[in-house]
């Protein structure tokens, strides 16, 4: 076994030397060295086709990705007789807060293998981004993020605070509230596990809300007022158990703009060959992000805005909120399936999703990975990112020949600058006009592993 693995890194390194003449030779050597390293410490690196889970067409028989009130009252009243086969530890559901409703506040667990906690937006990021305990402020060698995915340290302490062992138990996500808010920030905390490496069997979200599932599905699980106290233990679990590399469900700037340059013929490591832009930005209405209405982006300043308004070349337009019926269920997935066919996506296709800042790209993504089974990843960074790199305008942030500039007619259509009075200064925050990459976050997070 030694000797195979000698074997591959003496070969990936001799491909990244013999390789590095083309394209920027620091970036791409940085990446086969953390694949290599990847390799002699025995993780697996996922493609994106590999993290796509289809769904049964009868959500009923779900019993990981999207499962139904019927499911998980089996699971709350009887979880020792009708656990999911490989699952050998506890139901562990996390609400994204409480439900309006005095007395049923929280699903009732047992305390034992069934435990109910909640987790909120004053976790994490500032709530005008959608923000939740599983996001978090990070420089990504380019810019500091509004919002992105949590590093390891975090995740672990999320881990260890609710006690999740992240290879035996199941973790089911619950949407305590009908709000766009709640629905997208608990799937970022399905998207987070994920990312970090929990196997597709370990994770489940319910469709529907909790006030659906008190007022409509009641008989289904038993309703308390208060949680089960959280363990918060102490260094017991982390993600460095998990060994996989799932990180291609996170797409840096710099990957999106290779992808855009040439859709049909992507040559980027973990992504299928051709790529459809996904973004579920509102496209009508006074807010019409998509068709680069003229402050349609604030940043997190009162009143200020990104640098250019418009889409991402090729963009196809996917508003989340046609994935749900009016209580926030995901539709039967003959309806996304034909949802996605009118927009032009095409099976094998990698699905790149976006929206301000992939909180309401959650949905759509969720759609495609957990439920349709298309491959797919999410640019974190998503407009409030994309809009800011400008090399022109009223409020240029980049010099004109930036390889991460994007307010350009090759990256970008519909491009409408804010004047520059209403353009936020300081976004994108501690932006290094000369970096060379904006993959630091990945590495980082490839590196916790190691």
């Amino acid at each position: 076994m030694k000797t195979s693995l000698q074997q591959l890194l003496i070969g990936v390194f001799t491909a990244g030397f013999l390789g590095a003449c083309g394209g920027n030779k620091q970036n791409n050597n940085n990446s086969l060295i953390l694949a290599a390293l990847a390799l002699s410490n025995g993780i697996k690196v996922n493609t994106a086709v590999e993290l796509a889970k289809e769904s049964n067409d009868d959500y009923n028989l779900n019993e990981y990705g999207l499962i139904t009130p019927q499911t998980l009252g089996k699971w709350v009243n009887n979880w020792a007789g009708t656990k999911p086969s490989g699952i050998n530890g506890k139901l562990v559901i996390l609400q994204n807060g409480p439900s309006a409703t005095v007395g049923k506040e929280y699903i009732a667990g047992n305390g034992n293998d069934v435990v109910v906690y909640s987790f909120t937006f004053s976790d994490g990021a500032n709530a005008l981004d959608g923000g939740d305990g599983f996001s978090q402020k990070r420089n990504s060698g380019l810019s500091d993020t509004v919002s992105i995915i949590a590093n390891g340290p975090k995740i672990d302490t999320i881990l260890n605070r609710f006690g999740i062992d992240p290879v035996n138990d199941l973790v089911v996500f619950v949407s305590s509230a009908n709000a766009a808010n709640h629905v997208q920030g608990t799937l970022r905390g399905f998207y987070s596990f994920r990312y970090w490496g929990f196997d597709h069997k370990n994770l489940a979200f319910l469709n529907g809300t909790l006030p659906r599932l008190v007022n409509t599905d009641g008989n289904f699980v038993p309703f308390r007022s208060t949680t089960d106290t959280p363990p918060n233990l102490s260094n017991r679990y982390t993600v460095k158990s998990l060994r996989v590399d799932n990180t291609i469900l996170m797409l840096p700037v710099e990957d999106v703009i290779k992808a855009v340059k040439d859709p049909n013929n992507v040559n980027i490591s973990g992504l299928t060959s051709s790529v459809f832009i996904s973004d579920a930005r509102s496209s009508s209405g006074s807010s019409n992000e998509y068709n680069g209405v003229v402050r349609s982006t604030t940043s997190e300043v009162s009143g200020k805005y990104v640098g250019f308004e418009g889409r991402i070349k090729g963009a196809k337009d996917v508003p989340w909120t046609g994935l749900l019926d009016s209580e926030h269920r995901f539709k039967p997935k003959s309806d996304l399936k034909a949802y996605y066919d009118v927009r032009g996506y095409q099976s094998g296709q990698t699905a790149i999703q976006l929206c301000r800042t992939n909180n309401r790209s959650q949905v759509t993504g969720f759609s495609y990975i957990a439920i349709l089974g298309y491959p797919s990843t999410y640019y974190d960074g998503s407009w409030i990112e994309w809009g800011s790199l400008t090399g022109g305008g009223p409020a240029p942030k980049l010099p004109s020949d930036s390889p991460f500039r994007t307010d350009v007619p090759e990256l970008s259509e519909v491009i409408t600058y804010n004047v520059a009075g209403d353009v936020d200064p300081y976004l994108p925050t501690n932006l290094n006009s000369f970096a060379t990459t904006s993959r630091k976050i990945i590495e980082e997070d490839k590196a916790y592993k190691r």
